[in-house]
């Protein structure tokens, strides 16, 4: 595999790196946690195809062997665990240092805790996720899942990768949540740099064919967002229409929008 030999040294029980070491496992790393959270299916999951140690007294040993070196928290949460880039470099100068944080290791936010909803809205991209509505008054909602984990994890492995494979040792990488969130609406952001008008959130098209926005249903809300083919077979199925997708009417996604308009009630 492509990381056969490669030694990734995970440490501490956040989620985002958990994720970042389970890509690099993932392509063939040796990737080694250190006292990783192992308290649900998920967390398995996610530290899966790892070797777990749960012993801190060998850590030093680790990350001296270590090409990619794994760490989430701010900066005072890690210059109190003995794990800030000051202390490590101590052992290992080469690796490459991947430190995940809510805001990043400075700036006024740097120390400041953060939630996966806080973050979602602290970066802006909640406000694009559920698409456009009828009712501003309407409050974008909370994604499923720990989804800033996973962007921050995706993004922090992609730079880990880069660095480590295109021969720049000793590199460190402050991967900010918050900006990584950021950048999902890079349209958005170009949009705005380019020409100063900025995403509304009042409908005022069917948009690109996929049904996304906030629907009325009998006992709250529901976001749907059926971009893909078997996105839209699912769908279907939820609502206990599966027939639907036989209909002709509905084959390609262009010819729903031009068929089924809007839903104003979706009983699920």
């Amino acid at each position: 595999m492509l990381l056969t030999n490669f030694n990734v040294l995970q440490i501490g029980k956040g989620i985002a790196t958990s994720v970042c070491g389970r890509l690099f496992a993932d392509i063939g790393a040796h990737v080694t946690c250190v006292d990783p959270d192992l308290n649900s299916p998920f967390l398995d999951y996610l530290n899966n195809g790892k070797f777990i140690s749960c012993d801190e007294s060998g850590i030093e040993a680790e990350l001296i062997k270590s090409e990619v070196i794994i760490i989430e928290g701010g900066p005072l949460a890690l210059s109190e665990a003995e794990l800030s880039p000051f202390f490590i470099r101590k052992f290992n100068k080469s690796a490459t240092l991947l430190i995940i944080s809510p805001f990043g290791q400075t700036g006024p936010y740097a120390n400041r805790s953060a939630t996966d909803l806080s973050l979602f809205y602290s970066s802006g991209i909640s406000r694009l996720l559920t698409g456009q509505v009828d009712d501003l008054s309407e409050t974008p909602i909370a994604p499923v899942g720990i989804q800033s984990a996973f962007i921050a994890g995706i993004t922090a492995a992609c730079a880990g990768m880069q660095s480590a494979l295109g021969n720049h040792p000793g590199g460190t990488i402050d991967i900010s949540i918050q900006e990584a969130l950021a950048t999902m609406a890079i349209a958005e952001l170009t949009r705005a740099g380019t020409n100063g008008k900025s995403w509304v959130r009042k409908r005022l098209t069917d948009g690109n064919g996929a049904t996304v926005t906030i629907l009325p249903a009998k006992d709250g809300y529901v976001a749907v967002s059926a971009r893909e083919e078997k996105q839209w077979s699912s769908w279907l199925k939820a609502m206990n229409f599966p027939e639907w997708g036989d209909d002709p009417r509905f084959f390609k996604k262009i010819n729903r929008v031009k068929k089924l308009g809007r839903f104003t009630q979706i009983n699920v």
